[in-house]
């Protein structure tokens, strides 16, 4: 397997001399972090693997455990921070995008903040009865085929014919 070109963030430190190979951490750690040794009757730590949750510190009995935040870092730049290369190297890993979320400690730009909305164009069915005409009328039944006018007395009426696909005996 290649080498990550990525430090580790963490460093986790365990003192042999308060450690008792009680083995809490290995239990604890859901990164794999810690694994046990038989043979030596030692626990033994890969810092590359260490998020930084503290939570093998927390559980020890001894104390032993001392998680910090490794010195290493890659060679200033103008343009990159080390998070930047950091998160460009886990991309590449891993083929998907960082997403940010709620409880983000990092200052990501939050986009729905930004969003405008033209709220003409979304409102619909229209409320504005000067601008488009609304329709009160209700028709009950089948809609007609054909409407035809007739004129009785300069007065229009309107002929409704409907075709009946029901037959009657």
């Amino acid at each position: 397997m290649a080498k990550r070109p990525v430090l580790q963030d963490f460093v986790v430190e365990r003192d042999e001399s308060r450690c008792v190979a009680c083995q809490a951490c290995v239990r604890m750690c859901s990164n794999d972090v810690h694994s046990y040794d038989p043979e030596t009757n030692k626990v033994e730590s890969d810092s590359a693997k260490c998020v930084g949750c503290h939570f093998c510190e927390s559980f020890c009995p001894t104390k032993a455990i001392n998680i910090k935040r490794s010195a290493s870092q890659f060679r200033e730049n103008a343009n990159w921070q080390y998070r930047d290369i950091a998160n460009l190297v886990k991309q590449a890993e891993t083929g998907g995008v960082l997403l940010t979320g709620m409880g983000c400690d990092r200052p990501y730009p939050v986009y729905w903040d930004h969003i405008l909305l033209n709220a003409s164009q979304v409102t619909n069915p229209s409320i504005d009865p000067l601008r488009e005409p609304m329709e009160l009328r209700t028709y009950i039944g089948r809609r007609p085929d054909r409407i035809q006018w007739t004129v009785d007395s300069g007065q229009w009426t309107a002929n409704k014919k409907q075709s009946s696909s029901i037959q009657h005996p």
